[in-house]
């Protein structure tokens, strides 16, 4: 058939159609869940980072405040002008580090949710899509079967009306009788060439897929 879709792709378009609205929100849920879990994770440990950051920091606030008291105690001017210094270097780190630790937190906050129960519901909208497309499948199948089955017979039924009009010949000699088949197969051959049942077929010829023989025993046939 040129220029023109074959029936069979217009079938398998119209079946896939029927199911693409499901399946693009079924991979739509599982790319959206994939995105979530991901930027949960991240968040989870862009905030592990912080914390371990700002406990860096007091844990270096404490040893500060033991080598002011001990430089204190030993009156030593030239130690505690470094603490002083390294102190407010601390204090401005310790602020930055109290804010990006905020930030992480309501970051992990807003992306946080519960895995159980979200991957429950997408368990069980699986399993009802599945469900439904399964039935919906099985319909269409009963359906095509019924109609390929009725048009069937309906072919049959007129090709079996078309062959009614021919009637077998009788011989009288060997010579007739092997005149007649070299004719017939000259009208099958000419036939099989030319002859396209419809006009949606144009372009598949019947020969390439029966063989004359069959051809000619049906048209025999009584």
């Amino acid at each position: 058939m040129l220029g023109k879709k074959m029936l069979e792709d217009r079938i398998a378009a119209s079946i896939r159609s029927e199911f693409a609205e499901m399946i693009e929100a079924l991979e739509r849920d599982h790319l959206e869940y994939r995105r979530r879990l991901k930027l949960k994770e991240e968040t989870w440990s862009t905030l592990e980072k912080e914390e371990v950051a700002v406990q860096r920091l007091h844990s270096a606030r404490i040893e500060l405040k033991k080598r002011f008291w001990k430089a204190y105690y030993e009156e030593d001017e030239a130690d505690l002008s470094e603490i002083e210094s390294e102190r407010r270097i601390l204090e401005r780190a310790e602020k930055k580090a109290e804010k990006s630790l905020e930030k992480a937190r309501a970051d992990f906050e807003r992306a946080d949710f519960d895995e159980v129960a979200e991957g429950f519901l997408l368990r069980t909208k699986a399993n009802i899509a599945e469900d439904q497309a399964t039935r919906r499948i099985d319909a269409i199948e009963v359906a095509l079967e019924d109609l390929l089955s009725s048009t069937r017979q309906e072919v049959e039924k007129a090709s079996q009306a078309l062959r009614d009009n021919y009637e077998e010949p009788s011989f009288d000699t060997v010579e007739e009788r092997d005149a007649h088949v070299t004719k017939t197969m000259e009208i099958l051959n000419a036939a099989t060439e030319s002859y396209v049942p419809s006009s949606r077929w144009r372009g598949a010829r019947y020969t390439r897929k029966t063989p004359k023989r069959k051809i000619l025993a049906k048209i025999l046939r009584p």
